[in-house]
């Protein structure tokens, strides 16, 4: 398995960026932040798309850009595979002619990888379609075809789900995912959504001001709390790592274990003994300092406070639980603290409802 690396120090404006990152052909690497950050604009740096003012740009050992030599590769010549929000496929063109587009900087038409990537993709029936009949996760799909027909040596992907339907991003992102896994081209996919990231990516990087803040294995960013500047407003959650322990088709549930305590799910469609993220929001998760009975809720998991933060402007309090060796946090009001008594290491449960657990 082919080992990458890209070096990444260029000023573009208020940008003044510097990012290293290796990984091999089977990673997909998040590139993420909040809107403004950057992000977009270092993808369409790498690509050749905008030069920047000053810095160099560097993958293996190919140098893309380099203001002191005064070298600029042209973005044909960068070997880098580029899919943007908007498909931005040749309206006059079918879509097989739209695909093979991709492959006129080659030589040679590989029919037998033609006919795997458009099976990847589940585009053999509309080969001879009219672009303009085609659906917004169609369109994407068609380009990102294209983009790998071009024997690309990386694949950006920039926000390739803006604009579609929750079940068509679910498509798209597993068609991603099998994309790095059966073609072996490593992925940099650029997102603002943490639903994103935690289905699809392995490695994050944060960018802030064009700056990468922090960077690392999904494992390590949730480990160390990277991501909880994406908090905003009412909408705070927990990121949890657990494995799929049992799948029980007849009551459409998962079971998977976190630190060694069952937590029930709704059912997961991927195999049993895989890593799975979790995202829980704060405001799912409720407290109890007794066991209840006869209740709906499946998830009753013993925890024990170790914060509590006040907002006394909203009447509320996020109250910081140990689950194993990880942290959830659930949010009530200063009502329910009082009520219960809650003080720091006290011992309490946590009701998590099964269809409330978003999964990876």
């Amino acid at each position: 398995m082919n080992k990458n690396h890209i070096e990444y120090k260029t000023i573009l404006g208020n940008f003044k960026s510097n990012i290293n990152l290796s990984f091999s052909d089977s990673n997909i690497i998040a590139i993420t932040g909040l809107s403004g950050s950057g992000k977009s604009t270092i993808a369409k740096v790498i690509c050749g798309l905008v030069k920047p003012k000053t810095g160099h740009i560097k993958i293996n050992n190919k140098i893309l850009y380099c203001s002191k030599n005064n070298i600029n590769l042209p973005p044909h010549s960068r070997n880098i595979g580029m899919v943007f929000q908007e498909p931005r496929l040749f309206s006059h063109m079918s879509v097989k002619n739209n695909l093979l587009y991709g492959q006129r900087r080659n030589t040679l038409f590989d029919q037998k990888k033609f006919n795997k990537i458009i099976k990847i993709l589940g585009i053999e029936k509309i080969l001879n379609r009219n672009i303009f009949n085609l659906s917004g996760g169609e369109a994407q799909r068609i380009s990102i075809g294209r983009a790998l027909l071009s024997e690309p040596k990386i694949l950006i992907l920039d926000e390739p789900l803006t604009g579609l339907d929750t079940p068509r991003q679910n498509k798209i992102m597993k068609i991603i995912k099998e994309i790095n896994k059966k073609m072996a081209v490593p992925i940099l996919f650029i997102s603002h959504s943490i639903d994103e990231i935690i289905f699809i990516a392995e490695k994050i990087i944060i960018i802030e001001n064009g700056k990468a803040v922090a960077q690392g294995s999904i494992e390590e960013i949730i480990s160390y709390k990277k991501l909880s500047y994406f908090n905003r407003g009412n909408s705070s959650y927990s990121l949890i790592k657990g494995i799929i322990h049992q799948h029980n088709k007849d009551n459409l549930s998962t079971i998977i274990d976190v630190d060694g305590i069952e937590l029930v799910t709704k059912y997961i469609s991927d195999k049993t003994n895989t890593q799975q993220i979790i995202k829980l929001y704060s405001k799912d998760v409720s407290i109890a300092t007794n066991i209840p009975k006869n209740i709906s809720i499946n998830n009753i998991l013993e925890t024990k406070i170790k914060k509590i933060k006040i907002t006394k402007q909203t009447g509320t309090a996020e109250i910081y639980l140990r689950l194993g060796k990880q942290e959830i946090i659930s949010e009530i009001t200063l009502f329910s603290l009082q009520k219960l008594k809650l003080k720091i290491n006290m011992k309490v449960y946590a009701l998590v409802k099964a269809i409330s657990i978003v999964g990876k």
